[in-house]
């Protein structure tokens, strides 16, 4: 972590649920679980999940075993994958790859200097590994050489 393991406390916070798991527990906690209420009654189980592959065990697959585990039913009786639209390198549009346009950039314009600014801070924060970043930015000049030009 860059600094000396002897002066480092680490302390677990008591008031946060991880995403996935938070996640699964979606369906049927927004109607009132753990308690029998009217909404959880007529609206859980869901009819249909629509979902991109690239999560289906990380969300799907734990909304399904929460659902059965706590309330003895499938979240849903189907699941409806839609398409993942990808950037030119073949990877998965995301803020945290830079592989995305902001669309307050196309608005007001960007620099090429506040593009690479923004993969910097990317990395900086973890969201991106250098070589992630060194993607990005290839594909940022390469699409737009002299920046984004204003379009507001």
């Amino acid at each position: 972590m860059g600094c000396a393991g002897d002066g480092l406390t680490v302390e677990r916070d008591t008031d946060v649920l991880d995403t996935w798991f938070s996640s699964g527990l979606y369906p049927f906690a927004v109607f009132g679980w753990p308690e029998q209420t009217p909404d959880l009654e007529r609206f859980y189980p869901l009819d249909l999940m629509e979902t991109g592959h690239d999560i289906l065990f990380f969300w799907v697959g734990r909304m399904v075993m929460l659902g059965i585990a706590l309330t003895g039913k499938l979240p849903f009786s189907e699941v409806m994958l839609h398409g993942v639209i990808c950037d030119s390198q073949g990877r998965k549009m995301s803020k945290s790859l830079g592989n995305v346009v902001d669309p307050l950039h196309l608005i007001h314009g960007a620099s090429l200097d506040k593009l690479e600014e923004e993969l910097v801070g990317s990395e900086n924060q973890g969201n991106i590994s250098p070589e992630e970043r060194e993607l990005a930015w290839q594909g940022l000049v390469s699409e737009f050489p002299a920046g984004i030009p204003a379009h507001g």
